[in-house]
C-alpha cells in the first residue's frame, strides 16, 4: 500500500470520528465553546484559576426545585386540615369517611413520594413527610375530634406511623425526613388542641415517639433530628406535666434527660445536651415539689447525673483544647464543665429533700455525703475534676459543720496531707487543693475573730492556737512545695506562701500583744502606751530576725522584707510613739529602735567585710 492510500484512509477515519463527536455533542446539548482570546481571559475575573463563580440562592433552579416544593407541601397539608374542618362544619361526609379518606390520601402521597425518591431525592422525601403528616392529622381527628377511636388505640397508631416514618427515613438516609417525622409526630396533638385532655396519655405518647425517633437519630448521628426531638420532647412535656401523675412526669423527665445528655455529650452536640440538662432537671424539680421526700426522686437525680459522670470518666479534664494558651492539655468545653460542676449541687438538692430536718440540724452532713464518692472517684485514679469537686465539698462540710477553731485546724491538716500525698500517689494536683484548703483556713479564722470573747486569754486560747496552726501550715506548705517539670507557676507560689505566713505571724503577734497588755493593765492610757511600745519592739525584732535569716540562708528577698518591716517600725516610732508616749516610754521605744538598727547595720557590715554575697 502506497503513502497516498494510507493518507486517504487516515482522512476517512478522522472524518468519521468528527461526525461521531458532533452527534454525541448534539444529543447532550453541548455547544462547542470557541477559543478564548487573551484579552477576554484577562478581562473576565470569574475565569481566574482556582475561584468558582458564586451562585446566588435565589436562582431559578433553587426557586423551582426547593422553594416551590416547600410551598406545595405546606399547601397540601393545610388543604387537608382545612378540608377536614370544612367537611365537619358543613356535614358533607360522615366523620368516619373523612378520617378514612385522610388516611388513604396521606398514604397515597407517601407512596408516590417513595416511588419518586430514586429519581428526585428531595422531592420524594418531601412528599413522604407530607403524607405522614396527613395521616397524623387523620388519626388524631378520629380519636379526639370525633371519638371514633379510643385514646389508647389512637396513641398506638400514631406511634406506629411515627416509627414507620423513622424507619423509612433511616433506610433512605434522609435526615430532613427524620426531622419532619419528629415535628409531625410531636405537634399533631397541639394542632388539634388536645394537650390538656389527658396529660398522662400525652406523656406516654411523647415518650414512645421520642424513643423510636431518638434511636434512629442516634444511630444515624442526625444532629438536626436530635435537636427537633429534644426541643419537642421537653417543650411539650413541661406543658403536659401540670396535670399529669407526678411519678409519670418524673420518669418522663429522667428518661429524656438522661438519653439526651448521653447523646449530646457523646457527639459534642451542645444544643441537645443543653436542652436535655435544663429540661430533665426542670421536670425533676416540678415532680419533686409534688412528690416530696421520696426515694424515686433521689434515684432519678442519680440517673440524671450518670451521663455527666460517664463523660467525665472518659475525658477527665476541664477545658477545650486551645481555650486558654496555658491550659492546652484540658479537653472539656465550658458547657461540659458547667454540667459537671452543677451536677453535685443538683444531686445535693435531691438528697436534702429526703430528710430536711436531719440535714438542717447536721449542717456539714450533706456536703460530706457529696464529697465522699467524688473523692473516691478522684483518688482511685488520677481524675482531677472529681478530686476537685470532692475537695470543695469536703471543705464546705468542715467549714459549716465544725466550730471555727476546730474547722481551721482540720483545714490546715487537710492542706498539708493532700500536698504531701502527691509524690506517693504519682499526681500533681493535690498542691492546688492544698492551696485552696489553706486559703479557706485563713478566711475561717478571720471570720471567727469577730465572735472571739474579749476575756479569752491572749496567745493561748483556742482561737489563737488555731491561728498559729494557720501560720505553721502556710509555712509548711511553702517549705514542702516542689514544682514538677511542667509546673513553673509553683515557683511563684512558694514566695507568696512565705509572705502570707510571715504576714500572718507579724499581724497575729501584734494583735495578741495588744490584747495581752489590755488584759494585764487596767488603766486605759497606761495600757495604750505599753501596748504601743510592745508592738514597736516586736516589729523591730521581727525585722532583725528576717535580716539575720536572709543572711544565714543567702536569701536577698527575705533581707529586703526585713528592711521593709524595719522601715514601718521606724515610721511608727517617729510619728506615733514619740508623739503619744510619755518620757519613760519614749526612752524605751527609741532605745529598742537604736539597738535593733545597730544590730542590722552590724550584720551588713560584717557580711561586706568578709567579702560574702549580700
Amino acid at each position: 500500500m502506497g503513502d497516498a492510500d494510507r493518507i486517504d484512509r487516515l482522512e476517512q477515519r478522522v472524518a468519521t470520528l468528527e461526525a461521531l463527536v458532533r452527534r454525541l455533542a448534539a444529543d447532550a446539548s453541548i455547544a462547542p465553546r470557541p477559543p478564548e482570546s487573551e484579552a477576554a481571559r484577562t478581562a473576565t475575573p470569574a475565569a481566574s484559576p482556582g475561584r468558582a463563580p458564586r451562585k446566588s440562592l435565589l436562582t431559578e433552579e433553587w426557586i423551582g426545585q426547593r422553594g416551590l416544593l416547600a410551598v406545595g407541601v405546606t399547601a397540601l397539608i393545610l388543604a387537608a386540615a382545612y378540608l377536614l374542618r370544612l367537611s365537619f362544619e358543613r356535614g358533607w361526609v360522615s366523620p368516619l369517611a373523612r378520617c378514612v379518606m385522610g388516611m388513604a390520601g396521606g398514604l397515597a402521597v407517601s407512596v408516590i413520594g417513595a416511588r419518586l425518591h430514586a429519581r428526585f431525592r428531595q422531592y420524594g422525601a418531601a412528599l413522604i413527610g407530607c403524607g405522614a403528616a396527613i395521616v397524623y392529622l387523620s388519626v388524631w381527628a378520629a380519636s379526639n375530634r370525633y371519638a371514633l377511636v379510643a385514646p389508647w388505640p389512637a396513641l398506638g397508631g400514631l406511634v406506629a406511623v411515627s416509627l414507620a416514618l423513622a424507619i423509612v427515613a433511616a433506610r433512605l438516609e434522609v435526615e430532613a425526613l427524620g426531622a419532619a417525622a419528629a415535628m409531625g409526630g410531636f405537634f399533631a396533638p397541639v394542632t388539634i388542641e388536645t394537650t390538656a385532655r389527658n396529660p398522662d396519655v400525652l406523656l406516654l405518647y411523647l415518650f414512645g415517639l421520642a424513643l423510636g425517633l431518638g434511636v434512629v437519630a442516634a444511630r444515624r448521628r442526625w444532629r438536626l433530628a436530635a435537636f427537633v426531638i429534644s426541643a419537642s420532647y421537653f417543650g411539650l412535656g413541661v406543658l403536659a406535666t401540670e396535670g399529669a401523675t407526678p411519678a409519670l412526669a418524673l420518669a418522663y423527665g429522667v428518661a429524656g434527660g438522661t438519653a439526651g445528655l448521653f447523646l449530646g455529650l457523646r457527639e459534642r452536640w451542645w444544643e441537645s445536651r443543653a436542652l436535655a440538662f435544663a429540661g430533665g432537671w426542670t421536670m425533676l424539680h416540678e415532680a419533686g415539689e409534688t412528690l416530696g421526700p421520696s426515694a424515686p426522686l433521689l434515684a432519678a437525680a442519680l440517673v440524671m447525673a450518670a451521663p455527666v459522670w460517664w463523660h467525665a470518666f472518659r475525658a477527665p479534664r476541664f477545658l477545650a483544647d486551645g481555650a486558654i494558651p496555658r491550659l492546652r492539655q484540658f479537653q472539656w468545653s465550658l458547657g461540659e464543665a458547667f454540667y459537671f460542676l452543677m451536677t453535685p449541687l443538683l444531686v445535693a438538692w435531691a438528697l436534702e429533700r429526703q430528710a430536711p430536718a436531719l440535714f438542717a440540724s447536721a449542717k456539714g452532713l450533706l456536703p460530706l455525703l457529696i464529697a465522699v464518692p467524688y473523692l473516691v472517684a478522684g483518688y482511685a485514679r488520677v481524675r482531677p475534676p472529681f478530686a476537685a469537686v470532692g475537695m470543695v465539698a469536703l471543705g464546705i462540710a468542715i467549714w459549716v459543720g465544725l466550730a471555727a477553731p476546730v474547722a481551721t485546724v482540720i483545714l490546715v491538716l487537710l492542706a498539708l496531707s493532700v500536698a504531701s500525698a502527691d509524690p506517693s500517689l504519682g499526681r500533681a494536683d493535690g498542691r492546688w487543693y492544698a492551696l485552696g484548703a489553706a486559703g479557706a483556713a485563713v478566711l475561717r479564722i478571720a471570720d471567727a475573730h469577730a465572735v472571739r470573747p474579749a476575756e479569752s486569754p491572749a496567745f493561748t486560747d483556742t482561737w489563737a492556737l488555731a491561728y498559729w496552726a494557720v501560720v505553721a501550715g502556710t509555712a509548711g506548705l511553702a517549705a514542702g512545695l516542689r514544682p514538677t517539670e511542667d509546673e513553673a507557676p509553683v515557683d511563684a507560689l512558694r514566695p507568696l506562701l512565705w509572705i502570707v505566713s510571715g504576714g500572718l505571724l507579724l499581724l497575729g503577734v501584734t494583735g495578741e500583744l495588744g490584747r495581752l497588755v489590755a488584759q494585764q493593765i487596767e488603766e486605759t492610757s497606761t495600757a495604750r502606751l505599753a501596748g504601743g511600745l510592745a508592738i514597736s519592739a516586736w516589729w523591730l525584732l521581727f525585722a532583725g530576725a528576717l535580716v539575720a535569716l536572709g543572711f544565714a540562708r543567702r536569701l536577698a528577698p527575705v533581707r529586703q522584707a526585713g528592711l521593709a518591716v524595719a522601715a514601718l517600725a521606724l515610721l511608727k516610732v517617729l510619728f506615733a510613739d514619740l508623739s503619744g508616749l510619755d518620757a519613760l516610754y519614749r526612752v524605751g521605744s527609741v532605745l529598742i529602735l537604736g539597738c535593733v538598727s545597730l544590730g542590722i547595720a552590724y550584720l551588713y557590715h560584717r557580711r561586706a567585710r568578709s567579702g560574702g554575697r549580700t
